[in-house]
């Protein structure tokens, strides 16, 4: 064994590899809680990377260059680098897998898009004018820096918004990983025998690059489908609240009518015996006729619904103006109709509700049947500006894990019914539809 050719294989194969794994895995895992004494943990992780990497190329020079020893070599170093983040970080270990796959497949694609661009001649073009070793360098750092531009915004932006939690899935880490070891094979043979056929290593380097966009492909659409999967179940969970919710309303509100109707008789009888004055005995009804005034669409929930909103909207100064004619969609069940319109009426009132001004705190709410079509339309006045997210309004609360899936629920639950949903906002007003096949038509579908 020759120290001196370990020292130059450590200094000439090692520091690039490093530089861009480390970085990628930086950018996945700065999110992250880190640990006690992370400065020191880090430095001397770093500093025993070092005598792994040390340690490696003793190895490779032992085995002479042999190609299996030189990928076994970079994957043990890739190992040692998620020791480093385990050490560091609070993250667990199915989330690391996760990381470090991402993070070894952008690695490679740089590497091998650099070694392109140096086997068709770009880097020696511009090496006759700046010098072939500043041109090496140049490619390299230009290379990375337009991918990590692209790695930041189509994956690891990804992976800070949908939360360490979800980020696993065996099956396609599985993948990943055989994917990953099959290109880091290859490119060793290419490392250690690219140089007996140029064209081979242009067509392995270009293997490379698909199968590491493929890593990255499956990993980003894995995430997709797991915030659909959990978006899905949240809204399936807020169902089951409303359902619940629809249940107590309706016990409640049938017990608040039958109270109010028996304090109008007891007003009266009392108003008989004590005297009291027609405009006294009048403003007393009044105030009870306001939990009295129960609405009737021909359809139970939504006159439940309808009838807690009312209350709500008169406590907080809302005006709400109904035409509602809930008889054709008497088909959709109960409690997916008190949780559309419970969604699409908390909505328009959280809207209006800091509205200074009066005239604009009011809601419209139609619901019609036109031609075998209920058309359903709430319109509302709202201040500042909207935010839309994968085409619909995005929650402006803190709380984004338990706010912002009232439109997403309405959505589903139009497809659900064979319904479909838009909206329109501009000039200040906001405005809702849906359009459902009516009672009669959607039977004999």
């Amino acid at each position: 064994m020759s120290v001196e050719t370990a020292l130059w294989m450590m200094g000439f194969m090692y520091p690039v590899f490093l530089a861009e794994l480390l970085t990628a895995e930086g950018m996945l895992v700065s999110a992250s809680k880190r640990r006690p004494y992370f400065w020191v943990f880090l430095i001397s992780s770093l500093v025993l990377l070092v005598a792994v990497v040390f340690a490696v190329c003793c190895i490779m020079t032992l085995c002479n260059g042999n190609a299996i020893a030189g990928a076994v070599g970079y994957f043990v170093v890739f190992l040692f680098t998620l020791v480093i983040l385990r050490v560091c970080f609070e993250v667990p270990f199915k989330v690391l897998l996760f990381f470090g796959t991402g993070a070894y497949a952008f690695q490679n694609l740089c590497y091998r898009t650099a070694s392109i661009l140096e086997l068709t001649g770009v880097v020696g073009a511009i090496g006759g004018r700046i010098g072939y070793g500043w041109a090496d360098l140049a490619v390299h750092v230009g290379v990375f820096l337009v991918a990590a531009v692209i790695f930041w915004f189509s994956f690891v932006r990804k992976v800070r918004k949908q939360g360490m939690e979800h980020l696993y899935s065996w099956n396609v880490l599985l993948l990943s990983l055989v994917t990953l070891i099959i290109t880091i094979g290859f490119c060793s043979v290419t490392n250690s025998y690219g140089w007996m056929s140029p064209q081979l290593s242009l067509v392995n380097y270009c293997f490379a690059i698909v199968g590491n966009i493929f890593i990255l492909w499956i990993q980003s659409g894995m995430l997709e489908r797991v915030a659909l999967k959990s978006d899905i179940e949240t809204v399936r969970n807020l169902w089951q609240q409303d359902k619940r919710q629809y249940e107590i309303a309706k016990e409640t509100i049938d017990l608040i009518n039958i109270k109010c109707h028996d304090m109008k008789h007891k007003i009266r009888a009392l108003n008989a015996e004590s005297g009291l004055s027609t405009e006294e005995a009048a403003e007393v009804e009044k105030c009870i006729s306001i939990y009295d005034a129960r609405v009737s669409t021909g359809c139970e929930p939504i006159d439940v619904l309808l009838t807690e909103k009312e209350l709500i909207c008169n406590a907080a100064g809302i005006r709400l103006s109904c035409m509602v004619d809930g008889k054709p969609l008497g088909y959709i069940r109960d409690y997916d109709l008190y949780s559309l319109f419970g969604n699409l009426l908390s909505n328009a009132i959280e809207a209006v509700r800091g509205i200074e001004d009066e005239d604009r705190r009011c809601i419209d709410l139609t619901v019609r049947n036109c031609g075998g079509v209920v058309v359903i339309n709430c319109s509302n006045y709202y201040e500042g500006s909207l935010r839309l997210e994968n085409g619909l309004p995005a929650t402006n609360k803190l709380d984004i894990a338990n706010h912002g899936f009232g439109m997403k629920s309405m959505a589903i639950l139009a497809r659900k019914y064979g319904g479909q949903l838009d909206f329109s906002y501009g000039d200040g007003i906001f405005s809702v539809n849906l359009a459902f096949p009516a009672r009669e038509k959607a039977l004999s579908a």
